[in-house]
């Protein structure tokens, strides 16, 4: 499993459905780790509280992930 530090985040949200009436959306406040498995299916996040989130990787499932930067400077951090 690989782990990367996205503490640059203000919040990560992953949307999946195919339209309006099947959306489904997680947001996760003040992510601070990701975490993906080896396959690559699986996103793990884990927040400022602890909280662990599982979901499959962008492009599964119609996953779709976006972000908001703490510095817009330096929206992305690995």
């Amino acid at each position: 499993m690989k782990e990367y530090d996205i503490s640059c985040e203000r919040w990560r949200e992953y949307s999946f459905g195919e339209d309006e009436d099947t959306l489904r959306v997680v947001t996760i406040m003040t992510p601070q780790k990701l975490f993906i498995s080896a396959s690559g299916s699986t996103h793990r996040v884990l927040n400022s509280d602890g909280v662990i989130t599982c979901v499959p990787a962008p492009g599964r499932n119609l996953c779709v992930l976006s972000w908001l930067a703490k510095d817009s400077d330096k929206p992305v951090a690995f």
